[in-house]
């Protein structure tokens, strides 16, 4: 129970690796806020939690909206008291330029831009972004360039990361930046569920482990970050990719 007495807001904690995370970090103990736009989604994270003896909150939440993101992290602090941890893991399909970019590079900007001030008062915190291994390297889009959003703003978000750990390190808050594989998530679906999946994984993509990614496989990277094991870890690329980059 390495979280125990630790809250934390999970933004996109209705599926995927935010679920994998708001999973994993409840069973560590902490007391999980899940911010989604998913209710139906998000309902079922928090009676799982609950159902296994945590604690768990459920606030509807689109992370592209500013004031919706600084309602989630006021939420929080009010219900709880304090915010110890934020995990920024939200995304969506398609392939609309603008709608990407609001998703995944301005959400997590809200997310820290609201987070971080209380964490600094209450004396540190944690930010752990969900990148990708696309934050390290570039990607061939089919769609040129409309096609950019999703590997720009993932090498976006490792900079904001990065950043925010050198100018708020002095303040005790970390800032770390997940950067998976390929994953089971509602975004790959179409991929996993394919009958060439295990072609792809080990044949065409040539993941070394030779095996898709779980949501659960990130989630427990998340919340050992999110740790005291992880006190004097910031401004790191965590890379969970089965081995995928190291070639």
């Amino acid at each position: 129970m390495k979280l125990q007495n630790q809250v934390a807001l999970i933004f996109g904690g209705s599926s995927g690796i935010g679920r994998g995370s708001a999973e994993a970090m409840a069973a560590d103990g902490a007391t999980v806020v899940v911010a989604d736009v998913d209710e139906q989604g998000g309902a079922e994270v928090v009676a799982g939690i609950e159902a296994r003896g945590g604690r768990a909150l459920f606030v509807s939440t689109d992370i592209s909206d500013e004031d919706a993101v600084a309602r989630a992290v006021a939420t929080t602090v009010e219900q709880y008291g304090t915010l110890d941890s934020v995990v920024t893991s939200a995304g969506a399909g398609g392939r609309e330029w603008h709608r990407g970019i609001d998703i995944f590079l301005k959400g997590p900007y809200y997310a820290c831009r609201h987070a971080i001030p209380v964490m600094v008062e209450r004396g540190g915190g944690t930010i752990i972004n969900i990148g990708s291994v696309a934050s390290l390297r570039g990607s061939i889009q089919t769609s040129g360039v409309d096609g950019t959003a999703y590997p720009m703003s993932k090498h976006a978000v490792l900079g904001l990361t990065k950043t925010l750990a050198l100018t708020y390190g002095p303040q005790n808050v970390r800032v770390n930046c997940v950067c998976p594989g390929y994953v089971k998530t509602g975004l790959t679906k179409r991929l996993y569920e394919s009958p060439e999946s295990e072609t792809l994984i080990k044949e065409t993509l040539r993941v070394p482990l030779g095996r898709w990614g779980e949501p659960e496989d990130i989630g427990k990277v998340v919340a050992f970050l999110a740790s005291d094991d992880a006190a004097y870890i910031s401004g790191q690329a965590i890379v969970v990719d089965g081995g995928l980059t190291a070639r």
